[in-house]
């Protein structure tokens, strides 16, 4: 059984499952003209007395499989040609198919990275390109454990907001790969099969997986700090820390909570109107902002790491 975000998801006949997924694999997939290329479509659809929501991906003009998520987040349905590996499925279910189901069960989560070390979790929010992958593993390579690299779900757990152990793969563009000294060709791509040349720029990056394992992956971690990255300093040569005040902190989680694929939803759903306000005073929140500079990454994650065992010390 699979446990992603504290839920209990089931691929074949095993009990108590929080979530059933089921793949069927078939020869093809009626197209979607005018989808654009590569194909990567939410809509919803009618199922029962309630409305489905669909993932649908592929690419030169072609689907090759698509999710049928039921309107509670409890069922999933992938129907794939046998060209997609099941590592590319597992991909695309962990994070885009996983934030629509987080949405349906009414649970909170943001766009963010989740690291742990000695008990205490973090929260990296960011925009795209930010650089959150890439601080969370000048982190990692520091001594702190991925909990999840793009998708954390929070909640609040025997008295402490705390985040679930999520998805827990490393991202990074070749450029910042090499800016670590590793050689990116050596390393593997996130899709097996990303396309051709003009779809696989857009997902051309390398996977690192964690070469540890948690000691119990349904288990939250309370959370310490909310760090929001803002666009990087192209002038800069260290980081900026920032200590942030409620009302800043809220503004930042507003941005960066799971939104609706649909639309239909509030745009401030009730669980996230209860969490922002608790978390903006329960959780200490800080403002970062990159250099510009791969090379300076280092120094970045060694000052936030110092910031982070300061404010531990003054608690």
């Amino acid at each position: 059984m699979l446990i992603l975000n504290g839920l209990r998801i089931a691929t074949g006949d095993e009990p108590a499952a929080d979530i059933i997924w089921r793949t069927h694999r078939v020869g093809s997939l009626p197209s979607e003209p005018g989808a654009g290329d590569p194909i990567a479509i939410v809509r919803g659809g009618p199922i029962g007395s309630g409305t489905a929501t669909d993932h649908i991906f592929g690419y030169d003009g072609r689907v090759r499989c698509r999710f049928r998520i039921g309107p509670d987040g409890s069922a999933i349905s992938c129907r794939a040609i046998p060209e997609v590996s099941d590592r590319d499925l597992f991909s695309l279910f962990a994070e885009p198919v996983m934030r629509t189901v987080l949405v349906r069960r009414g649970l909170l989560s943001f766009h963010a990275a989740a690291l742990a070390r000695n008990g205490r979790a973090i929260l990296i929010m960011a925009d795209k390109g930010a650089g959150k992958s890439t601080l969370s593993w000048a982190l990692q390579r520091r001594g702190w454990q991925l909990l999840a690299d793009d998708l954390a779900r929070v909640d609040f757990v025997e008295g402490r907001w705390s985040v679930f152990p999520g998805h827990r793969q490393t991202k990074l563009t070749p450029e910042a790969v090499r800016a670590f000294g590793q050689a990116a060709e050596a390393m593997p791509v996130r899709f097996d099969d990303p396309g051709p040349a003009a779809c696989a720029a857009l997902f051309d990056k390398r996977v690192i997986d964690p070469t540890d394992s948690l000691a119990s992956p349904s288990v939250a971690v309370p959370l310490a700090t909310l760090f929001f990255l803002t666009p990087r300093n192209p002038s800069a040569a260290s980081v900026r820390i920032e200590r942030l005040p409620p009302s800043a902190a809220v503004r930042h989680m507003l941005d960066h909570a799971t939104p609706d694929p649909l639309g239909t939803a509030p745009a401030v759903p009730p669980v996230l109107q209860r969490a922002v306000g608790g978390l903006a005073t329960q959780v200490e929140a800080v403002e970062l902002t990159l250099p510009d500079r791969f090379y300076l990454l280092a120094g970045s994650a060694a000052a936030l790491d110092s910031f982070i065992a300061g404010r531990k010390a003054c608690a």
